[in-house]
């Protein structure tokens, strides 16, 4: 198949219009001329013949009657002085019929032609249409005029024509188009290994063009960067874990130190190092964490008894918030008896969530924790009784490595656990959603994940 330019489409349409305009006219007026050959349909010309040819018959009859005045004409015979003796007409009529056609010598009003015919001791005076009628007496009543009725159906015609001329060539643009809409919406979605379609259209095969080419440039960018960013986690990785070797050996040289005779002086230095070994304990898993958060955790999902497993991560969380002088309240509504996830994985989720509120919850106050079953997903809501989350927090928070300048932060904080949480959640199709409790004026922290 060629490519053909839109102008030419747009010809194309434009000829198949006026072909079918001009065919509609003609067949419509061949027909309706026909029609008048046969006597189906009385032009006025056939009429005004009607009326000459019977005007000798009407004047010499003695008597007239329905039969012998002419078809689809009506008429009121009047005395010489103008006296209404009969007819057809309707009687309020006949004294303006007398005076237009007698008095004031009138041969016509629209929409009627009038013929006076005069007899002997009487006048008689024919009325009919200034148009052509139908010779059926029931179209003639419901469609007076022939030629209005002509007009209408071509009118009618074109209009068909024209919505199903449009509706073929908006439905062969439509074809072209949806090869564009294809290519945008995959683009889109970032599956980029596929073919750009050709739709055969000038322009729109320009546009496809550019669009394979920005493919082509958009699929290079991004196996670069996921090659670069499979890479770094990678490095991170090895390292992080590399680290784990000489951190062993300190500590294990510090626990052999303490069971030497040591100074006060030396007892600092020792507990220096400890301090700064659980320090880096820290540090290595957290970058063990954001390599695997970033890369993707392995899941092991499976269909597990959810109030079971809540009253055992209740248990958990109960000892953690022991631990800290923090009262736990924990209620659960409308949930399903079975949810399908990873066990270990959600739990770590709750348990980051968990932790950061415990975190900024103030000491003798209280963390809550409302679980339920609403629109096909549960619902964990952890809230605590801080400050909240500032507005960049609310907006920042779930990505790597934020850290607030406000309030919710701390030197141990690196912007992981929500982000590690964030990430589960994906991988489980659902989401984490932050924002600040009316209730408490802390924050709220919940994970929704589908069952």
């Amino acid at each position: 198949m060629g490519v053909r330019k839109l102008r030419t489409v747009f010809m194309k349409y434009a000829i198949f219009l006026a072909l079918g305009v001009f065919l509609v006219a003609f067949v419509n007026i061949a027909l309706y001329l026909f029609e008048v050959e046969i006597g189906f349909i009385y032009p006025i010309n056939r009429m005004s013949e009607e009326i000459e040819n019977a005007r000798g018959s009407l004047q010499s009859t003695d008597r007239i009657t329905e039969n012998e005045i002419p078809p689809l004409c009506e008429y009121a015979l009047f005395t010489k002085d103008g006296k209404y003796i009969g007819g057809s007409l309707d009687l309020e009529e006949t004294a303006s019929v007398w005076k237009m056609c007698i008095v004031n010598n009138q041969t016509s009003s629209k929409p009627y032609l009038y013929a006076v015919i005069d007899r002997t001791d009487e006048i008689l005076i024919l009325r009919y249409r200034m148009t052509a009628q139908f010779s059926n007496p029931l179209l003639h009543r419901i469609f007076p005029s022939a030629d209005w009725v002509l007009i209408a159906v071509i009118i009618l015609e074109i209009l068909l024509l024209l919505i199903v001329l449009s509706y073929l060539f908006g439905k062969y643009l439509g074809s072209k188009m949806d090869k564009l809409l294809t290519a945008v919406k995959k683009i889109e979605q970032q599956d980029l290994n596929f073919e750009v379609e050709k739709s055969h259209l000038y322009e729109i095969d320009l546009t496809l063009d550019a669009l394979d080419h920005m493919k082509l440039a958009l699929k290079k960018s991004l196996t670069e960067q996921w090659q670069a960013d499979k890479l770094r986690q990678e490095q991170i990785s090895a390292l992080a874990h590399d680290l784990k070797t000489p951190l062993t050996i300190i500590r294990g040289n510090t626990e052999l130190l303490y069971d030497t005779d040591l100074t006060i002086e030396q007892q600092e230095c020792a507990d220096y190092i400890t301090d700064s070994y659980t320090q880096m304990q820290v540090y290595v898993k957290t970058l063990i964490d954001l390599s695997t958060a970033s890369t993707g955790y392995q899941l092991n999902k499976e269909i597990f008894n959810l109030p079971d497993y809540l009253k055992q991560v209740k248990v958990s969380i109960d000892a953690l918030c022991r631990t800290k002088e923090i009262h736990l309240r924990m209620s659960t509504s409308d949930i399903p008896m079975q949810l399908t996830a990873d066990k270990v994985l959600l739990g770590r989720a709750i348990q980051n969530v968990v932790n950061n509120a415990l975190d900024y919850s103030p000491q003798d106050g209280t963390l809550h924790i409302d679980v339920c079953g609403k629109d096909d997903f549960v619902e964990i809501s952890v809230t605590d009784e801080g400050e909240g989350f500032s507005i960049e927090a609310l907006r920042h928070a779930q990505e790597q490595f934020f850290m607030d300048d406000q309030s919710r932060n701390s030197k141990m904080h690196f912007g992981m656990g929500l982000y590690i949480a964030k990430s589960i959640m994906e991988q489980h199709s659902g989401e984490l959603v932050l924002e600040n409790s009316k209730s408490t004026g802390g924050a709220k922290v919940i994970l929704k994940i589908p069952f």
